[in-house]
């Protein structure tokens, strides 16, 4: 298997023949499948790979069959003297705090596209940015990423786990019994939630699509074992019925009481995709939501006591009369 190393050099040959790709379609030379894999020595699969990466990427480039040749769909399209609207900077510009947000890699990645940006765009676009660059003109509300650096290496595992279609082994520790366990994995995507990482995999030993938070991945190596991604999954899709994370289990509908003290703050924003809101006489509101997990949705409610009681189901409404009584023990103690 290829060292930490020799990965990063791959990929930053790839970056730099994609770079150059583009360069000589922006200047209209004649690129051909055969063309392009002898000037980089490598093989025309890996071209065809290269153009469905910058197609995915947005650069729009057709193979003409008749000529034989790669160019861009647009043919007005060009690299060079690039002017960003008002709206497409704002975009770029609140990325750089996404970017912080999710970890030192990404937080350079984004300082190596603005390098970019300020190289490669015209004089207009060239100026805002200079502008901007010390202002913090956006906030947007992401917990960071702290130390990305201790689940960098289950990262790039998952990634190219992902990438080459291969499971990986991974001991597992979880948070709740901090128990440690061997699994194979088939990484489904990647989620980042509440400055966290988060790993959405078809889990072996659990025999179904389980969350697995990168942090408590203690080591992870890739297998021999080759996986196809379900063409029907979809990671939004499957998010849906979750709180947050948590998505696995049979759908239940949960029912909570906000009195009226609270009441417009939960209106005011949609948090999740089947809430239903009844108002009250008493200025209270009725809140029901189904979600596969109850878990996240009580630790939610905690957020706003003592002004939300969960009416339903009865187990919850149980589970949380435990926690409270136990919550009163630790104080009466004081």
């Amino acid at each position: 298997m290829p060292s930490k190393s020799e990965r990063f050099t791959d990929k930053t040959n790839k970056l730099h023949r994609l770079i150059s790709i583009l360069r000589k379609l922006d200047i209209r030379n004649r690129c051909t499948p055969r063309s392009l894999a002898e000037a980089y020595g490598t093989t025309e699969r890996t071209i065809y790979r290269d153009i469905d990466d910058l197609n995915s990427a947005g650069f729009g480039i057709r193979f003409d069959r008749e000529a034989n040749i790669y160019t861009f769909a647009d043919p007005d399209f060009t690299l060079r003297d690039l002017n960003l609207s008002e709206d497409e900077l704002t975009v770029l510009l609140i990325g750089r705090q996404v970017a912080q947000n999710l970890g030192s890699p990404f937080d350079r990645i984004y300082q190596s596209l603005m390098k970019k940006v300020r190289k490669d765009t015209g004089r207009k676009t060239q100026e805002a940015v200079k502008k901007s660059n010390g202002t913090q003109r956006f906030w947007i509300g992401l917990d960071p990423m702290e130390e990305f650096e201790s689940i960098e290496h289950q990262y790039n595992i998952l990634n190219q786990a992902m990438d080459e279609k291969h499971t990986a082994e991974i001991v597992y520790k979880a948070m709740s019994s901090q128990k440690e366990e061997k699994r194979t994995i088939a990484p489904y995507g990647l989620i980042f939630s509440k400055g966290m990482w988060y790993a959405v995999a078809y889990c072996s030993l659990r025999k179904g699509i389980r969350s697995f938070a990168l942090d408590c991945i203690k080591d992870a190596v890739l297998t021999d074992e080759f996986y196809e991604i379900p063409s029907e999954f979809d990671l939004k899709e499957y998010l849906k019925p979750g709180w947050q994370i948590i998505s696995s289990g049979k759908p239940v509908e949960v029912m909570l009481r906000f009195n009226k003290d609270i009441a417009r703050w939960i209106k005011r924003r949609k948090w999740h995709p089947t809430q239903k809101i009844e108002d009250q006489k008493d200025g209270s509101i009725i809140f029901k939501v189904t979600v596969s997990d109850t878990s996240e949705i009580k630790w939610w409610s905690y957020n706003w006591a003592p002004n939300c009681e969960i009416l339903s189901p009865p187990e919850l409404r149980k589970e949380v009369t435990e926690d409270i009584k136990k919550l009163a023990k630790i104080y009466e103690k004081s």
